[in-house]
């Protein structure tokens, strides 16, 4: 009986220990992207498609600095939840496995510090990496290189790596441009194949007279026209020229004449395949990566004064009301009559309507005095022989920008800073540019040729890259009409489908209330991003049904892909097999194009970042006036008159602040203190680090 009881009492703890095994809960695990603050805590966004069920699907995961196992920013992880969230920050958790790595190389600063070196990457958030000395390759304090990870980080112990290359020295006065084209791999050499096509595309620089009397056999000569371009004064790459007249009845006749790049970059040859992996020129301050190669950018294909140039124009007549009502596309010989500058001319029809406005008023001031001193100045001698021309391009672009406004296209004027760096790659000045009216009316004139060709193209139905802007998506929506409602400013709009007269309108409508800049920056951010496809779903913010990239083919891919569609309609070769093969490409070409062009705009905001940040390493200690630019739950954004932007981080201000979301707003939980977008403050500069570009400012008044 004793030996039985004990079996029992065996059976029983056995059921026992069963049973409790049985009711332990299965670890909940969510996989993610995670990003680890300079504090050294990890934030993991969950991937949707891991979760269970839909609860929780917006809260981030937070993971302690004990708990990020060998995570770094960027890495896609597996989190195993170990508390429900019951407290402000959320979910807890701890990283069990390290899916994928974003991070196996970076590019950065070395800093010698004796038996070991560091390489700090670009940019913020990026974890040191320890260097041995054995591994530094020779790299010297404040070289640019690249370092590979050998040891990824393990407890309070960062990440360990070598050096594989040196990317500039510290002397180099474009290091950090050559670090930033590095990291994004950019290939900043064209292959010796592509370079020989280019040089015997080129040949002399000029058309040869024979290959200009066989062209004109099927071109249309335009050389005897008062044709121009407007560029910046730097610019080599001049890939539009214009031309135009006034026709009895008032209507205007509109040329846009763009250079025929695909004359020389034949498809399928290296030319062609190394501009499509180039996707577009890249512009980092003063120096350029070009999609082609020089002697076709700046040379045979650009569109110089004096010179016969191959094109392909759109020739649009449009009447009163701002309408096209008759256009052509052709193949056509232009010769530029004058290469002019933004500036220059800005100032001139500025300085027209001035003398004009002073006359109208029998007015002799001195403003007159003065005026009459700019037109009759030297620098305005190749402007005066263009008068004409330049006015009506002032009168059309006045009538164009009027009728885009009509049917509801936005028109965000944001500023857009200007950075003046000496020989050493030091920033001397940076300033806020005005689009000037010279550059309004060349904006305007590509804007109406590149939907002009789209609307006649998607007729046709032939394969196409269209560059397209999605609607605004319904959170975005409400999220806007919800801060319109804070600020007191009735926004009745159906969230699923608002029109952007809509928001146009509301901008309208403040033109003269000091909270438009705060407007039209979250308006701005509740919209998509522009891209590149085949279907022609219509640009959301121009309010365009149709549109497309056509007047840039020398920096553009997609400009230079469906300029050889066009040319093959012209020429009547397009057959089915064509077709087929355009439609294959086109899908190709716009999915490459808008990665491209993504990663460009990464680098010149990038690059931007650090040359502000560097411009105000020599203003510590001084104060500015700005404006909240930002408002964020660890502190608010202050934009300078200039451009420039740090961060007043909460911890600086005192006290206790809630942060208002759909406001955009912090407000003190015991005083009346708060700060929203768009309110006027008083800054002393911190901190600047030109490394990751961040600048701190502390809040004077």
């Amino acid at each position: 009986m004793k030996n039985n009881n004990n079996a029992g009492k065996k059976y029983k703890t056995f059921e026992s220990n069963k049973q409790k095994k049985k009711s332990k809960k299965t670890p909940r695990i969510v996989e993610g992207k995670i990003s680890i603050t300079k504090s050294g805590v990890g934030f993991v966004k969950p991937d949707v498609s891991s979760l269970e069920n839909n609860h929780d699907r917006s809260d981030d995961i937070f993971v302690g600095t004990r708990h990020l196992k060998s995570a770094m920013n960027g890495d896609i992880v597996s989190v195993e939840i170990i508390s429900k969230p019951g407290n402000a920050r959320g979910p807890e958790g701890r990283v069990n496995k390290i899916i994928s790595r974003a991070v196996t190389k970076a590019v950065g600063v070395y800093t010698d510090c004796g038996r070991f070196g560091v390489v700090t990457p670009l940019g913020k958030n990026s974890d040191d990496i320890f260097v041995p000395r054995k591994n530094r390759s020779n790299a010297k304090q404040g070289d640019m290189v690249e370092a590979v990870i050998s040891k990824y980080p393990k407890g309070r112990k960062g990440p360990e790596g070598l050096i594989v290359k040196i990317i500039a020295h510290g002397s180099d006065p474009h290091s950090e441009v050559k670090a930033i084209l590095k990291e994004n791999d950019v290939d900043t050499e064209f292959s010796m194949a592509a370079i020989s096509e280019a040089k015997e595309a080129y040949g002399d620089g000029e058309i040869s007279d024979a290959i200009l009397e066989e062209e004109l056999k099927k071109r249309k000569d335009l050389r005897k026209l008062d044709i121009i371009t407007i560029d910046g004064p730097h610019s080599k790459d001049l890939d539009d020229a214009i031309s135009i007249e006034k026709k009895d009845n008032g209507n205007y006749v509109l040329g846009v004449h763009i250079a025929d790049v695909s004359h020389y970059v034949k498809e399928d040859s290296s030319l062609d395949q190394e501009s499509f992996d180039r996707g577009n020129s890249i512009y980092l301050l003063d120096c350029v990566v070009p999609m082609l190669p020089k002697e076709l950018s700046n040379g045979i294909c650009s569109l110089s004064e004096g010179r016969d140039c191959l094109t392909l124009s759109c020739i649009m007549e449009i009447n009163q009301a701002g309408e096209v009502i008759n256009h052509e596309i052709a193949e056509t010989v232009i010769n530029s009559k004058g290469r002019l500058v933004y500036d220059d001319v800005s100032d001139y029809l500025d300085s027209i309507n001035e003398q004009n406005n002073n006359s109208e008023h029998n007015k002799l001031s001195d403003a007159n005095k003065n005026t009459s001193e700019v037109l009759n100045s030297s620098k305005y001698e190749n402007l005066e022989k263009h008068e004409e021309t330049l006015k009506l391009m002032r009168e059309l672009a006045v009538l164009l920008q009027e009728k885009r406004h009509q049917d509801g296209s936005l028109d965000f004027d944001l500023d857009e800073a200007e950075i003046e760096i000496d020989d050493q790659g030091i920033p001397e000045n940076i300033v806020s540019i005005d689009r000037r009216i010279a550059n309004r009316m060349i904006e305007e004139f590509m804007l109406l040729a590149n939907k002009t060709v789209a609307e006649e193209y998607f007729w046709m139905n032939y394969p196409f890259v269209y560059r397209i802007h999605e609607k605004p998506d319904p959170e975005s929506i409400m999220k806007l009409k919800t801060f319109m409602a804070g600020l007191g400013i009735k926004f009745s709009v159906n969230p699923d489908n608002v029109h952007p007269k809509a928001l146009s309108q509301i901008l309208d409508k403040m033109q003269d209330d000091n909270r438009l800049p705060m407007v039209t920056a979250v308006m701005l951010r509740s919209m998509q991003k522009a891209r590149y496809s085949t279907e022609c779903t219509g640009h959301y913010g121009l309010a365009f049904k149709y549109y497309c990239h056509f007047t840039s083919p020398i920096r553009r891919y997609p400009d230079l892909l469906i300029h050889r569609i066009i040319k093959a309609h012209i020429n009547k070769t397009l057959n089915s097999e064509m077709l087929s093969h355009f439609s294959s490409i086109a899908n190709k070409a716009a999915e490459q194009s808008s990665l491209t062009e993504i990663r460009a705009q990464k680098m010149e905001r990038k690059i931007e970042k650090i040359k502000k940040a560097q411009y105000m390493e020599n203003h510590l200690g001084e104060e500015f006036e700005g404006v909240i630019s930002g408002v964020t739950p660890f502190g608010f954004y202050v934009q300078l008159e200039n451009t420039i932007e740090g961060l007043v981080h909460i911890s600086t201000l005192g006290g206790t602040f809630d942060f208002l979301e759909n406001n955009f707003k912090l407000i003190s939980r015991y005083d009346s203190q708060s700060f929203s977008l768009g309110d006027s403050v008083r800054v002393e500069v911190a901190k600047a680090d030109k490394i990751s570009g961040l600048i701190d400012f502390v809040l004077i008044s």
